[in-house]
């Protein structure tokens, strides 16, 4: 498991190298990144050989993960994608991938009333965000930034659903700064998650600016006629 883990983290760290086409990425250079990479991992010097990264590369370009990278060499000891905007993390998924992924949300739900559930809630959301972007080959509806002590979770599927139905929300809201709460009727857009809270992002009625609402305890919300 250890070994896949270590494949990993240098497939993830190469894709990432190769996009950067600000650098010449020689395989010295790749070996380099990637022992660095392995390191701020495992805590430890990783051997990482010539004929590893060789395989990687190797593994990367075939279609045995799905990647079927557009690796290429050009000066004889340089690597780069022959395609600028190319990532492994873009790969999209296949209709049994999304089929599959479809029964695991609706199967995961089922379980919404436990309180475990409030652990899953997060990983549940964005798969269903996934499935509902590849399917309508539309803009993610959820914006991450890290999965980190999320809070206001309990209104995620609330506001999700709203956004996707396109319904308008009376929100009963207190900021940080404010010394009372206040009702807010608000079109929202996207879910936004930065440093470890979650932010909806709207317009306000009558308003053409917009909004971010920090979705934590104070706040409520119902749906506006």
């Amino acid at each position: 498991m250890a070994q896949n883990k270590n494949a990993l983290i240098r497939y993830k760290t190469i894709d990432k190298c190769l996009q950067n086409r600000y650098r010449k990425w020689t395989l010295e250079n790749l070996i380099e990144a990637c022992s660095e990479a392995l390191y701020e991992y495992e805590g430890r010097d990783v051997n990482v050989s010539k004929r590893s990264i060789q395989l990687d590369i190797q593994m990367m370009r075939s279609d045995k993960l799905g990647y079927n990278a557009p690796i290429v060499v050009y000066g004889k000891k340089y690597y780069r994608y022959d395609d600028e905007s190319y990532s492994i993390t873009n790969i999209p998924l296949t209709q049994n991938d999304m089929d599959i992924l479809s029964e695991t949300v609706q199967m995961l739900k089922q379980f919404k009333d436990f309180s475990l559930f409030s652990e899953l809630i997060g990983i549940i959301q964005r798969l269903e965000d996934k499935v509902y972007t590849e399917k309508n080959h539309r803009d993610s509806i959820i914006h991450l930034d890290k999965n980190e002590d999320l809070k206001g979770l309990e209104h995620l599927d609330v506001l999700y659903q709203a956004i996707l139905k396109k319904l308008c929300l009376r929100i009963h809201y207190q900021s940080f700064k404010a010394k009372s709460p206040s009702y807010i009727t608000l079109h929202p857009y996207i879910l936004k998650e930065f440093n470890n809270r979650w932010f909806v992002v709207g317009r306000k009625k009558q308003k053409r600016t917009n909004t971010h609402l920090g979705i934590g305890q104070n706040f409520k919300h119902s749906v506006e006629p």
